[in-house]
């Protein structure tokens, strides 16, 4: 079936299947691989305004089909799939490689089709790439383009009516034309996995729906509780001053607390998986997070949640989430040890505050905290760096008992510090060189670099980025051993995994799970945090697809 427009995700790096590279610990925290298979959230709210205002839409993950078979062809796949638009996200700048690789594939095959690019790094980089780049045919500028692209899809047949599609860049008699930019509802936003789900049988597509490559087995369903941020932690691209003055001039903006419950609800109905909730609950304020618990309450939702959160939330709202919810999860990122250098890059609380938020979540019922540490930060030296790993063990042993589990982890700013963010536009406030500046700067970065260094756009006057690398080695292996004494990590596992970093920081060929999609310093489990599931109709599909399809691998 031809659709009006297909979602399209791209690996970071197009032919990474191919070349001898060592991706290393560029994703070691985050469930996707170093692939970057996981396609914006954005895609099925997209998706789902599409659909509803009748038009035929699918989402094409080839990121995702890559990591997952060998024997996959992305150029045949992509003759199959017939659309009048191809929407490619290049929201954050790892993608750049496979963005424009992919674009250009298409429109090679398609050539009487549309290109259109949208995401935080397209917007940042449009004029760049409208210039540069002539099979780019579109790029939707902003954030929250959910009415944006259904405008997109209402120009018709010959693209005619572009002047009223809000947020649209475009060419005219080779002339970039910039449209007016409007900021569009967030109650647009619906992010609908029974939608997806049955999306995905319309096409015979299920693979090129999935949201990541392990999702059949370890199905997890996110939301999203705010667009924008009210921190400026100075390397993100998506901080507060990132948003303000790049994507949305209100930030941050909350969605009610009905939708985000009818959403969970829907994930409960459908999947019976666990549920990540994006952003922080608790700095919505009191009114939001207690209206959210009495509206899941009210719809009777029993899911393993994960909650994340900024800063540390008090005592009474953690006690109210937990009697509220029978399995829950917290993580929080204080970046450094150091309260000074915790401060410098936005992160604006002290050792005791976290410790009491921690303390206090263990007692509330929280089911496993993850507490997360950056490497590469303003003002951090090696040192710092050792000392992190110190005050990491001291979390661990302080706050691991029998019942909860706490696990912290380690790892670089990687690859790239963010477009946008402070530290980018004002690199020498925060002692920071950034390498690279440009689209093409970033897709040659991609297209010839060897290790995961040879990617980074940064090094900081307290850091080389030997030393970078030198500090992410060292402080894995430490901390690999260290939940290994607490019996947080069996023995086996440990051995491998330090073998493995081991091999990396020597140089040598040996790397006992050479796949290019795996993570190098910490196991699956680590960064999965729910395997709990209830048994629906729908994922009891889901289980017979992968039983389907673990059967196909191993004939």
């Amino acid at each position: 079936m031809d659709a009006d427009i297909a979602l399209v995700h791209a690996p970071s790096i197009y032919d990474f299947r191919k070349r001898d590279i060592k991706l290393g610990p560029i994703s070691d925290v985050i469930p996707s691989t170093p692939v970057f298979e996981m396609y914006p959230i954005g895609f099925i709210s997209m998706l789902n305004s599409l659909i509803n205002a009748g038009y035929n839409a699918r989402i094409c993950n080839v990121a995702s089909m890559m990591v997952s078979s060998e024997s996959f062809d992305p150029v045949n796949y992509l003759k199959e799939v017939k659309s009048d638009i191809y929407g490619i996200d290049l929201h954050w700048l790892p993608h750049t490689n496979g963005v424009l690789k992919i674009a250009r594939i298409i429109k090679d095959i398609h050539p009487g089709s549309k290109v259109l690019l949208g995401g935080f790094s397209a917007s940042y980089f449009a004029d760049e790439i409208m210039a540069n780049y002539g099979y780019i045919d579109y790029i939707l500028k902003g954030d929250l383009q959910e009415s944006s692209i259904v405008k997109l899809a209402d120009a018709g047949d010959n693209f005619s009516n572009l002047e009223h599609v809000p947020n649209l860049i475009y060419r005219k008699e080779e002339k970039i034309i910039h449209n007016n930019i409007e900021y569009s509802s967030i109650d647009n936003v619906f992010l609908n996995y029974g939608l997806l789900m049955k999306n995905a049988i319309k096409y015979h597509d299920i693979k090129g729906h999935l949201p990541y490559a392990s999702w059949l087995d370890n199905t997890e369903a996110m939301t999203v509780v705010e667009h924008g941020c009210s921190f400026n932690c100075a390397f993100c691209g998506g901080s507060n001053f990132a948003y303000k003055n790049n994507y949305n001039n209100i930030a941050p903006v909350y969605r009610k607390p009905s939708v985000i419950a009818e959403e969970i609800s829907l994930v409960d109905e459908m999947l019976g998986a666990p549920v990540f909730i994006t952003g922080d609950i608790n700095q919505a304020g009191e009114k939001f997070y207690s209206s959210l618990f009495r509206e899941l309450k009210e719809r009777k939702v029993d899911l393993p949640l994960l909650t994340e959160y900024f800063i540390p939330p008090g005592k009474e709202y953690l006690n109210s989430l937990g009697k509220q919810f029978s399995d829950f999860t917290v993580e929080i990122s204080p970046e450094s040890s150091s309260e000074e250098i915790r401060n410098v890059n936005g992160r604006p609380y002290n050792n005791k505050s976290l410790e009491d938020f921690l303390q206090n979540a263990i007692a509330a019922g929280s089911k496993k905290v993850d507490v997360y540490f950056s490497i590469g930060l303003s003002g951090q030296t090696l040192n710092d760096v050792d000392r992190d790993i110190d005050y990491s063990e001291k979390l661990m042993k302080k706050f691991t008992t029998e019942k909860e589990k706490l696990y912290t982890f380690i790892s670089p700013i990687t690859p790239f510090i963010d477009p946008g963010s402070l530290i980018y536009e004002h690199p020498e406030d925060y002692g920071f060189t950034i390498t690279a500046r440009t689209i093409g700067d970033y897709f040659n970065l991609l297209e010839n670099g060897k290790v995961w260094t040879d990617f980074l756009n940064y090094y900081t006057k307290w850091m080389s980025v030997d030393q970078i690398a030198r500090a992410t080695y060292e402080s894995e292996i430490r901390m690999i051993k260290i939940r290994q004494s607490l019996g947080l990590l069996k023995d086996q596992n440990a051995e491998e995994i330090v073998k493995n970093i081991t091999a990396y920081m020597h140089g040598d060929a040996y790397i006992s799970n050479e796949n290019k999609s795996s993570h190098l310093s910490y196991i699956d489990k680590d960064v999965e945090w729910s395997y709990k599931h209830k048994l629906t109709s729908e994922s009891f599909l889901i289980s017979i697809y992968k039983e389907y399809n673990d059967l196909k691998k191993r004939i």
